[in-house]
């Protein structure tokens, strides 16, 4: 019995050892961080609504459109419309678009917003005609 009580205090000593340097550091605490940099996102999807008095417009995405993301549209985001430059003012609800932002102070802010063409209409096929 003795010499289990023995080994059981020669492992937690050794344990204190080991562990000890880690857990002071994790007592003082990291140094402060440096201001978060924006951290830069993407996604594809259908306007769900714009509001240009906030400046915003809602993206749904992913799945079945399950995953809104509201995006916060400034004088420095590249807005094209089918191609030509435009502004938020010729984003409507509905279109498709594909949009990079940035993630500034917890709100996502637009870089650029693409409203793409809507897909040409499918043309049926010929029919033979009989005589």
């Amino acid at each position: 019995m003795g010499r289990m009580a023995n080994l059981l205090l020669v492992i937690a000593v050794m344990l204190t050892v080991a562990t000890g340097p880690g857990w002071v550091q994790a007592q003082i605490g990291a140094p402060p961080a440096a201001p978060a940099s924006a951290l830069p996102g993407s996604l594809e999807g259908t306007v769900k609504k714009v509001d240009a008095s906030t400046g915003t417009v809602r993206v749904s995405s992913g799945l079945f459109g399950l995953f809104p993301r509201t995006l916060e549209v400034t004088g420095e985001t590249q807005v094209q419309v089918e191609g030509r430059q435009g502004t938020l003012m010729d984003v409507h609800e509905g279109a498709k678009v594909k949009a990079a932002y940035e993630l500034r102070q917890g709100k996502n802010v637009a870089t650029r917003l693409e409203v793409l063409a809507p897909p040409a209409p499918k043309t049926p096929p010929p029919t033979m005609k009989t005589q």
